[in-house]
């Protein structure tokens, strides 16, 4: 069994904040911060990020405890990943190691504890737009993606950052692991732990058979509590664990030799998810109305489709709310808490919180906040209208689901 507690080493602030934010103390006491940033390559400053790539970055701030998790998609695995001082468009300085150092190659996310300079916590927790969040790897040492953090308005398990979107269909004795197969020939994995060495590996075994998901020679760094990601998996073994998961554990191992083993059971474990869904097609839809003595475009409606055939549109036009529904028929209806502002010409980018409207189960159940991301386009036309003249205006947004 393994024994030794994690270590959590204290990063020094390493540039001056403002004075304010820094007078501000850290999260009020007892009380915890949740703080998300959605990251897109083209958010990077100086030098091309990855085009492709995006990943989501979301913390829980508990005094000057920083608890994250960290998702990617589309971008090789990163080899850091720093929290910055900086307002969107310019660069800052290093405030937060989250990563630093090789992870493994089948990693899609990570999750895991340190400590913050009490000025750094004071700073993010009074303003958290003038900090961003970056992932930088071999293909993009100076960032492959970037994104500004935005503060929720209500509690998220990070667990469910970690895993990502899809349903696991097996789970563990004690909630350390969520498998599900990712194709014929591999398996999705979540991997969660607190208290013991760094594993160096972790797979599911049964005696002498072992199917590894995750390797890491020297040990994973000490201050990670979790990984995800998809791993190749023979297809023989595959079917034989998906069939009957009881006979199988999943094993943490460690460079000592130390094993945690759990038990696998065939039920489905209950778990939070966290999705980010681009628009591949909408428009902002307004109307012309009088103003007093002039009119405007003002907001009708929206219509637009998302990847995974999220559908979003207004309940109704005019009054909304705003609404996504899935293809499983889950739904979630939307009321703003925040507006940031994202440029000219681009409509601002949201917070929203989430009301159930749809299916008890599926791809938006577990959704309690959502996010409007990136936005680009979709302002409203400027100047004179007729009264009943309507206009659709492209635009572009990655809706980050989170519960």
């Amino acid at each position: 069994m393994l024994t030794r507690t994690l270590a959590i080493a204290a990063v020094a602030l390493t540039a001056l904040l403002p004075a304010a934010a820094a007078a501000a103390g850290s999260a009020p006491a007892g009380e915890d911060v949740y703080l998300v940033a959605g990251l897109r390559g083209a958010n990077e400053v100086g030098a091309p990020g990855d085009p492709d790539g995006l990943s989501t970055v979301a913390l829980k701030i508990s005094g000057n405890e920083v608890s994250f998790a960290i998702r990617w998609d589309k971008v090789d695995v990163p080899k850091a990943a720093h929290l910055h001082l900086g307002a969107r468009g310019t660069d800052g300085a290093i405030q937060l190691d989250l990563i630093d150092g090789r992870l493994p190659k089948t990693a899609l996310g990570v999750a895991g504890t340190t400590k913050a300079d009490p000025a750094v916590v004071a700073a993010l927790v009074a303003d958290p737009s003038g900090f961003y969040a970056d992932l930088h790897n071999d293909a993009f040492e100076n960032g492959a993606v970037r994104g500004q953090f935005h503060r929720l308005n209500r509690k998220i398990d990070l667990r469910g950052v970690l895993h990502g979107a899809d349903q696991a269909t097996i789970s563990s004795a004690n909630d350390g692991w969520w498998l599900r197969p990712a194709s014929a020939a591999a398996m999705a994995y979540t991997a969660t732990w607190s208290g013991i060495l760094p594993p160096v590996s972790g797979g599911i075994e049964r005696g002498s058979v072992a199917a590894e998901l995750f390797e890491d020679p020297d040990g994973l760094q000490p201050n990670l509590t979790g990984i995800a990601g998809e791993a190749p998996v023979d297809r023989t073994l595959l079917r034989d664990i998906l069939a009957a998961p009881q006979t199988f554990a999943g094993v943490l191992r460690s460079l000592e030799g130390g094993v945690v083993s759990e038990r696998l059971s065939p039920k489905a474990p209950v778990h939070p998810r966290a999705l980010t869904a681009d628009v591949l097609l909408g428009a902002q839809i307004y109307a012309c109305t009088q103003q007093g003595a002039t009119t405007a475009f003002t907001q009708f409606d929206v219509s637009a489709q998302l990847r995974r055939g999220i559908s979003h549109s207004f309940v109704q036009p005019v009054a909304g709310p705003p609404q996504w529904v899935a293809p499983d028929h889950s739904a979630v209806r939307g009321t703003v808490v925040t507006r940031t502002p994202n440029g000219a010409g681009n409509i601002p980018e949201l917070v929203l919180d989430a009301t159930q409207a749809g299916a008890g189960t599926g791809l938006l159940a577990q959704a309690t906040q959502i996010l409007r991301l990136n936005t680009k386009g979709g302002v409203a036309p400027a100047g004179a209208c007729t009264p009943g003249e309507k206009a659709s205006v492209r635009y572009g947004a990655d809706y980050l689901f989170l519960g």
